[in-house]
């Protein structure tokens, strides 16, 4: 048979179905003549149906529960059946039901007994009053993939005489993971699939469909027609829905209850009892259906992180949530939590309906849990690091003060001291230890506060003195102060990274001072990580930052401003942040510098407040995820994290350049003058109305790769980076020897949402 009679054959039968709308089975009674003629017709006209006919089990089924205490034979049955008969044929007792769907006749007891019989096992977990109570209870569910279970197992119970089910969404082959039903029924709505099985378990149980889901159109249908609603079940995805629904549940004082399928999580709102109730207990505070409407899932996560609470949420699906619309299109469901999590909110739901004093409340009945233990505690980010005054104190005597020097008094040392603290560096950690004896100032590297594995060799910390340093021989200007800098001026002692003499006229070995200018832009440098636009730089403003740069002898400017650059840097860089966040020691020491909280933030002065990050909603949701690194190793375990990246590429999205300032060799004292360049680039850009971002992570880890070798990075990280060290020598004219100081964006961006805080100068000066 050739190809196109079978898809004709398929055509002509496909034409003969039941309508895919079908859900509710015809009922022939052949008692009485105008169904028994019915029946005939159907039996004549439809040559598909199959016949089940087994009411001689079901009548003896029957009879045996009605006697409960006998030990009836099969002499006893066949008697009590012909006595409850009493001379009715029984071909034509009870009902025949028609399924047109699947051309089924079936061949039952009537209503009454039916559900006498079908629910007679309910005893006593369910009296017979509770079970004629609940045929008079309503309850609607909506949304019919954790709903289909929920739905299902209300009507095994028969814990309810009317079920309402909405959702406008149809099978899919990805929802056949967690939702009870056959494959021939892909494509058809939800709610058909669900109401014709329910059908096939019990025809007579009432269910009214919205194949539309719930709207603001037809809510109060939903909730009313026929009669207000005993319980609602919420187990929509659409979140602006679920505002609504409990917005309309309050106002008409129906109880709400959901499950979230994970950790057995059940949610119980007693609208019913408490009529002012905060919709979802007060977690989404204001959050209207308006503001919610139309996102992606992506841009749903942070809503659902306020619904179902972070930290609550298990391990496996905090890790899948980094992954959706990466290597997952929305979270994920198991059938084994549907089905669990659908017995769990049918139970609450019959409960509620009885009258049995269900709380309001978050309950969870997590097998995981109870069954194999907890997961265990999250991995430790890193302590705080420890304060350095020990240091000045192990320290010794500073070189000896040079002739002429001047005394600083007091005032004049702490505005300099101000000055120097207010400089950037990497994390906001501040590894600098001030200590002023007689007529000199020293400036030491506390590296327990600036080392970490993405800092190689402490560099990056030595960045940071450097354009301090630079920032006090700015402000030592303004005061008409000449300054001479010493750095690393002890042979063999690294932490002592300057010392600075100051004279009160100028003097040989003074620094210049051409760049004095910038020293009215140092309490208003930051950094600036807003989505900006990316416009050309002027050639004006390109010039001026490489000549700030370029002032420092031996250090250049790389700039990349073309589109196609720009993309293949913002790769980069992302991947360069995946990297750091999969990785277990790195991910700690980026922990280690976040801070959570404004109250953190404050009492700390140091770090990264989350603030400053300028993140979206959804990209601040995804980061709060990552602060426990046993997700990220699963995400890891699974190949995945490309999302991870992403923040990365949408600041670069919007930058008009990422430069790189770099010096020709790696010695430390080539970083401390990189340091000073970094600051004359940025105070210049300040002054330019430019924003600077740090984007540094790159630089320092492939020092680690190359001058380090790899150490304290796993194979399978260094191995990735070397990748990256490739296409990043295409864009950059760098070597191996090359001292790479500090990657950045340039942009123009609108004001910062938060600054970062700097430590007080009595903590990091000491005066002996």
């Amino acid at each position: 048979m050739n190809t196109t009679r079978w898809q004709q054959l398929i055509s002509s039968r496909e034409a003969r179905g039941a309508p895919n709308g079908a859900w509710r089975p015809r009922f022939f009674r052949p008692a009485r003549e105008d169904d028994a003629d019915g029946l005939g017709r159907l039996l004549h006209d439809d040559a598909r149906i199959e016949i089940f006919d087994t009411i001689d089990r079901q009548l003896a089924d029957l009879v045996k529960t009605r006697h409960p205490r006998e030990r009836l034979g099969e002499r006893d049955v066949a008697r009590l059946v012909g006595e409850h008969l009493n001379g009715a044929p029984v071909e034509a007792y009870g009902v025949w039901v028609y399924y047109p769907w699947s051309h089924r006749l079936v061949h039952l007891l009537d209503e009454a007994e039916f559900v006498e019989l079908r629910t007679d096992r309910n005893k006593h977990k369910i009296s017979g009053e509770e079970q004629a109570a609940l045929a008079r209870r309503r309850i609607g569910v909506v949304g019919l993939s954790v709903g289909q279970s929920v739905a299902m197992t209300i009507a095994l119970e028969r814990s309810a005489g009317e079920l309402r089910l909405a959702d406008f969404d149809h099978l899919d082959l990805s929802n056949l993971n967690r939702i009870r039903t056959g494959a021939h029924n892909l494509d058809l709505p939800k709610v058909v699939a669900t109401a014709r099985e329910i059908a096939e378990l019990d025809p007579f149980l009432q269910v009214t469909c919205f194949p539309e889901g719930v709207t603001e159109d037809n809510i109060e249908r939903f909730l009313l027609d026929g009669g207000k609603l005993d319980v609602l079940v919420d187990e929509c995805d659409s979140l602006d829905i679920k505002l609504l629904l409990r917005a309309s549940a309050r106002a008409r004082r129906i109880p709400v209850v959901m499950e979230t399928s994970d950790r057995g999580l059940i949610d119980v709102e007693r609208f019913d009892l408490e009529g002012d109730r905060p919709i979802l207990h007060g977690l989404v505070g204001d959050l209207t259906p308006e503001r919610v409407r139309g996102l992606s899932t992506e841009d749903k996560v942070p809503y659902v992180m306020q619904i179902i609470g972070q930290d609550a949420i298990s391990l496996r699906l905090r890790a899948s949530l980094i992954e959706v619309q990466q290597s997952v299109s929305t979270w994920p469901q198991l059938g084994s939590a549907v089905v669990h999590g659908g017995a769990a909110a049918a139970d609450t739901a019959r409960r509620i309906a009885l009258g049995e004093p269900v709380r309001s409340g978050r309950y969870y009945v997590d097998l995981e849990e109870l069954i194999s233990g907890p997961e265990g505690e999250p991995a430790a980010a890193g302590a705080p690091r420890a304060p350095g005054p020990a240091l000045a104190a192990a320290a010794g005597p500073l070189p000896a003060a040079e002739a002429g020097a001047v005394a600083l008094d007091p005032a004049r040392l702490r505005r300099l001291v101000e000055a120097g603290v207010a400089a950037p560096s990497g994390g906001n950690c501040q590894p600098w230890l001030w200590v002023h004896e007689g007529r000199r100032l020293g400036l030491f590297h506390d590296r327990a506060r600036s080392e970490s594995l993405a800092d190689f060799q402490g560099a990056g910390g030595v960045v940071a003195l450097g354009a301090a340093a630079e920032n006090v021989v700015l402000a030592a200007h303004r005061e008409g102060l000449s300054v001479r800098v010493s750095p690393f001026p002890r042979e063999g002692d690294e932490d002592l990274a300057a010392t600075f003499a100051f004279f009160g006229a100028p003097t040989p070995g003074a620094e210049e001072h051409a760049l004095d200018g910038l020293a009215d832009a140092i309490g208003l440098r930051h950094t600036n990580r807003r989505p900006g636009q990316r416009a050309p730089l002027a050639e004006e403003h390109r010039a001026a930052l490489r000549a700030a740069v370029e002032s420092i002898p031996g250090a250049r400017l790389g700039l990349l401003e073309a589109p196609a650059e720009l993309d293949e840097i913002g790769a980069l860089i992302g991947a360069g942040d995946r990297l750091r966040m999969l990785a277990r020691q790195t991910h700690a020491d980026m922990m280690r510098e976040v801070r959570w909280t404004e109250a953190e933030a404050e009492a700390r002065r140091d770090g990264l407040f989350v603030g400053t990050l300028e993140l979206s909603p959804t990209d601040l949701a995804g980061f709060k995820i990552c602060r426990d690194y046993r997700a990220l190793e699963l995400v890891r375990r699974w190949g995945g994290g490309r999302g991870l990246e992403r923040m990365a590429q949408k600041a670069i999205r919007c930058a008009a350049a990422v430069g790189l300032i770099t010096l020709p060799r790696a010695r430390l004292t080539d970083y401390f003058q990189g340091g000073r360049a970094v600051e004359r680039a940025w105070l210049t850009a300040t002054q330019l109305g430019i924003a600077v971002y740090p984007m540094t992570t790159l630089p320092y880890l492939f020092a680690r790769l190359i001058r380090g070798r790899g150490e304290g990075l796993d194979a399978e990280t260094a191995e990735a980076a070397t990748g990256l060290r490739e296409r990043y020598l295409r864009l950059f004219d760098v070597d191996d020897a090359t001292a790479e100081v500090l990657l950045f964006r340039l942009s123009l961006a609108g004001p910062v949402s938060a600054r970062s805080l700097r430590r007080p100068v009595d903590d990091v000066l000491v005066v002996r």
